[in-house]
């Protein structure tokens, strides 16, 4: 048997020092090996043996893979070897190394992230072994989908990194792409026989010359704490301990003598300084500690940012560094008014990068960022970093102070020059009244920024300083000084204005929240108004004592939906928009007998290609949502099926994660979905479950645009996950844990075509961004449990018959069963609530009028019969109308007098191949008068149409779906 095995991965070469390497590869099946090495003068040479060490069972494997570790010792410093693998059954590999110089005068590093498909990776194997490395750092993200998929790291790292990687030592740090053992087994054994490490064996140290190297698996925060808070869930035991171990053990580390006596302090990770996580955890300790350079990765897009604090400022610089994954080269530094970051004024540069290029020498550390254009074999160069052990001096010059006594605001401009080595940020110290305050954001006010200055760099810059003390003051800037008599501010002020709209019965609520303080020495009372369309609509008395901030709350009911702008003092608007408008929604029917009947949102085609009935989703509002139901909720695992061709894959400019079937909050990131199948920017396939807060998603296949597929993914606790197009296995994973729960986020829809996508947002409840798939869908279905490859065969050759599984079939979704009627009944309404002796006195109401806005398209209609009654049961005479586009007054006044009125509403949908069109009621008005009483009667909210029954294919069409906020920063990659 072992003449068969041959080696499946590597050679690669781990755990760099001056004396010592860890020769590293996997074959198929154990078998003796042999490493022969020896120096360019035929010195030195030895002989070891090595035996399989098994690691991780794989399906190939049951009893663990088959790994061989040949740590060569005793090496003598800077100094070329050659190593050669001979294997008992005669195959034989060959490489070099250079170990590393006890005291270099420079250190050369590459330094790459997030290799995924490693496309660049010929571009990179040419840059790389001309330059030839001390070492190269990859700080994580070398699986495509999970760690679990084995099979990824000799496609992708392993097989087109294998010319530099038999060569050159690289040292790795966990990306959340990377969790699984076999991560450990390739990588993380080796780096913790040698460097120094915690408990957890993924968290590294190590000197190398002049510098301290620390390398840390970031997913206890960036992934799993990130996942429990993203998913409303309570941070597991084990994941607290894994953070807490990880801080404590960088903190120590970074304590310890050889980190302290160091020149250069570099901290590798994954997760980079925008994340929020590492942004709480990370941050504080690199800087306490003077760390120089931080490197992360994730986020697929190049990013440098300094320090916030300004007593820090370009000390520390944090890089995350671009994709390895596809070629790109490009930056952009933004505008000087304006943060490229809406929440992190501290980024300098955004961009699309490749790789890295770190020289280090005693007084200088340079860190130098390429990428690759497709087309091209020659590294194009994006940005720079210089630092230097001394301070590089800002020189101020041409400073201007204009002052503003009335709201006491300085306004400063002036020219900064780096007249130094190394890159530097700008702080201007003011002084007023000889008190000495920091400025370190300049531009526009509420986009204010930092600026930092490469060496010989010269930039104009713009501030404000506000004085809140009325009276005399002596304002200098360097050698300027200003005069200003600041009188007394306005006694009172308002800040942080927050909006927000009720939910269920509330939904026509506004609600208002805003800060006010008193300015004054002395208790203030004083009346705060609400505006609403610039009119007050709220007054509310406020007492304040002096100096006191107060938090004011108002509520107003709006009488209809629409777009409203709030306000109140001298804040500028927030607008905020209250659901009103009744739809026609088209149901496409559930044939499982569940009652999980499809909503069709937005205006699709309806297509017929050949047999198929389609609907084809071109737009963002275009998708099928399954509202939740208990029918829908998972134990154990479930199946989700579409039939759908692709019109195109999403563009650069687009949301990727383009969703065939997800339900859940978004389709990541952290564990905020039951399931997903996904189509990338590429055409790649991904899939995936969330169990307990672990997101575990696997990849495999590729679409075809145009091509009618039937994607398919079956998941089970027992047997993992398995995703086919047609009936062709593309990708699979192993099971779980039995006891893990999946997270069925219980209210939420089954969505086709649509999904959120990104980090929740606590102040919106969502994330920023949506995704959408533009496809023709055929056909959907979901079942309670995983479906064998048999089964789906079946469904596959026979898509319209119900199949095997039928009794776990709980939605399927066919666009051949649509219904396009629906039926709403307002409440019987009084015009008015007089005297209880009215019920018996009959007062009678005469309705004259009633008011319309609708919107029709199309064949699109809509027909209201007003119905009046006396006791509210029973009708006493109704009046039909065929309603018209627009607003229209329409004469009631032929119908009976009675106590009471209703309006029933038929809205009937029209979908054809050249859209679909659906009635719109915005809103009803029914005039009424009783003994030269007039009132009027509204239907304009959601709440009061909710008051009423609905009947077939009427709803709403949800809010904000496909609106991006722009106030929040989510960097995300796609």
């Amino acid at each position: 048997m072992s003449g068969l095995s041959s080696i499946l991965s590597g050679p690669y070469l781990l755990a760099p020092t001056t004396t010592s390497i860890t020769v590293t590869w996997e074959t198929s099946l154990p078998i003796d090996a042999i490493v022969s090495v020896w120096d360019n003068e035929q010195r030195n040479n030895m002989k070891v043996d090595v035996k399989c060490e098994r690691g991780t069972p794989w399906k190939d494997n049951p009893e663990g893979i088959c790994m061989y570790r040949a740590v060569l010792n005793q090496l003598n410093p800077n100094t070329i070897y050659i190593y050669k693998i001979i294997l008992e059954s005669g195959e034989i590999r060959e490489g070099t190394f250079k170990t590393l110089s006890e005291d270099p005068d420079e250190i050369r590093i590459f330094t790459l992230s997030d290799s995924h498909l490693f496309k660049i990776s010929k571009e990179f194997t040419n840059a790389v072994l001309e330059k030839r490395p001390d070492f190269i750092i990859h700080s994580g993200d070398i699986s495509l989908a999970t760690g679990y998929q084995k099979d990824d790291y000799a496609a992708n790292w392993f097989h087109k990194g294998a010319d530099f990687l038999k060569e050159i030592p690289a040292i790795y740090a966990f990306g959340n792409h990377d969790i699984s053992p076999y991560y450990d087994d390739f990588f993380m054994h080796a780096q913790k026989s040698v460097f120094q490490t915690d408990q957890t064996g993924h968290n590294v140290s190590f000197n190398y010359g002049n510098t301290h190297f620390m390398f840390l698996d970031s997913n206890p925060w960036g992934l799993f704490e990130m996942n429990a808070v993203n998913s409303g869930l309570p941070i597991d035991e084990v994941t607290k301990n894994n953070i807490a171990i990880t801080l404590q053990w960088l903190t120590d580390d970074l304590k310890s003598v050889v980190a302290q006596n160091a020149t250069w302090r570099i901290l590798v990770l994954h997760h980079p300084y925008t994340d929020d996580f590492t942004n709480k955890h990370i941050v504080p300790i690199a800087e306490k500690h003077n760390v120089n350079l931080v490197i992360a990765g994730h986020l697929h897009y190049y990013i440098k940012n300094i320090s916030i604090n300004p007593a820090v400022g370009a000390k520390t610089i944090y890089i995350s560094q671009g994709s390895a994954q596809d070629h790109e080269a490009q930056l952009d530094y933004g505008k000087e008014d304006e943060r490229i970051l809406p929440n992190f004024p501290e980024v300098v540069a955004e961009g699309k990068s490749n790789y890295g290029y770190i020289s280090i020498k005693k007084d200088a550390l340079v860190f130098k960022s390429y990428g690759f254009e497709k087309g091209t074999t020659n590294s194009k160069f994006v940005d720079e970093v210089i630092l230097v052990k001394e301070n590089s001096p800002i020189v101020v010059s041409d400073i201007t102070l204009k002052a503003d006594s009335k709201q006491g605001i300085v306004v400063i401009e002036c020219c900064v020059k780096n007249e130094g080595r190394g890159l530097s940020d700008v702080v201007l110290t003011i002084e007023d009244n000889d008190r000495k305050f920091i400025q370190n954001l300049f531009g526009a006010k509420g986009k204010e920024r930092v600026v930092v200055l490469n060496p010989g760099e010269v930039k104009k810059v713009r501030t404000e300083y506000v004085i809140l003390e009325a009276g005399r003051h002596n304002i200098k800037v360097g050698d300027v000084t200003e005069v200003i008599d600041v009188l007394l501010p306005e006694p009172i002020g308002f800040e942080n204005l927050a909006v927000n709209v009720g939910q269920g019965k509330a939904s026509n609520v506004i609600f208002t929240t805003v800060e006010m303080t008193n300015y004054k020495e002395s208790n203030i009372s004083t009346n705060v108004d609400l505006h609403v369309n610039d009119r007050i609509v709220v007054t509310q008395k406020v007492e304040l004592q002096p100096f006191e901030k107060k938090k004011l709350d108002f509520t107003y009911q709006s009488p209809k939906g629409g777009t409203y702008k709030i306000r109140i003092g001298n804040l500028a608007c927030k607008e905020v928009a209250v659901e009103g408008t009744l739809k026609g929604i088209p149901i496409v029917k559930d044939l499982s007998g569940n009652g999980n009947h499809g909503l069709l949102r937005g205006a699709p085609n309806l297509v017929v290609d050949g047999d198929r009935i389609a609907v084809s989703l071109d737009h963002d509002e275009d998708y099928i949502e399954v509202p939740d139901s208990k029918t829908l909720h998972v134990e154990d695992g479930y199946t989700g099926i579409v039939w759908a061709s692709l019109n195109r894959l999403a563009t650069r400019e687009e949301m990727g994660h383009n969703p065939l079937m997800v339900k859940g909050i978004s389709t990541g990131w952290g564990a905020t979905y039951l399931l997903r199948m996904c189509v990338e920017r590429s055409g790649n396939l991904k899939w995936g479950t969330c169990h307990g807060i672990t997101e575990y998603s696997w990849q495999g296949g590729k679409v075809n645009v145009g091509e009618w597929i039937q994607y398919t993914s079956a998941f089970d606790k027992k047997s993992g996950g398995t995703s086919y197009c047609n009936n062709q296995k593309v990708a699979e994973t192993p099971g779980i844990k039995l006891d893990e729960p999946l997270r069925n986020w219980e209210g939420l829809p089954l969505f086709i075509g649509y999904s959120y996508i990104g980090h929740i947002i606590k102040e919106i409840g969502r994330p920023k961004y949506f995704t959408h798939l533009p496809a023709k869908i055929n056909q959907a279905r979901f079942y309670k449990r995983k479906l064998t490859q048999e089964e789906n065969q079946y469904i596959y050759e026979h898509p319209y018959e119900i199949g095997p599984g039928s009794s776990d079939l709980v939605a399927w979704l066919d666009f051949r069963h649509m219904e396009t009627r629906g039926i709403h009944k307002t409440e019987w309404r009084r015009p008015a609530i007089f005297h209880p002796s009215y019920k018996t006195e009959k007062k009678l109401w005469n309705f004259t009028t009633l008011t319309t806005d609708v919107t029709i398209s199309g064949l699109a209609s809509l027909m209201a019969v007003v119905e009046v009654s006396d006791d509210g049961e029973n009708v006493k005479e109704s009046k039909r109308i065929i309603l018209q586009s627009g607003i229209q007054k329409i004469d009631i006044s032929d119908l009976p007098k009675a106590q009471y009125i209703r309006i029933v509403t038929e809205m009937n949908s029209s979908i054809t191949l050249d859209g679909t069109f659906i009635p719109e009621l915005n809103e009803y008005t029914i005039c009424a008068t009783t003994d030269g009483i007039i009132t009027r009667m509204t239907w304009g909210t959601r709440s009061d149409w909710e008051k009423g029954d609905f009947e077939g294919a009427i709803g709403f069409e949800p809010l904000n779906r496909t609106k991006e906020f722009e106030e929040y920063t989510d960097v995300i990659h796609g």
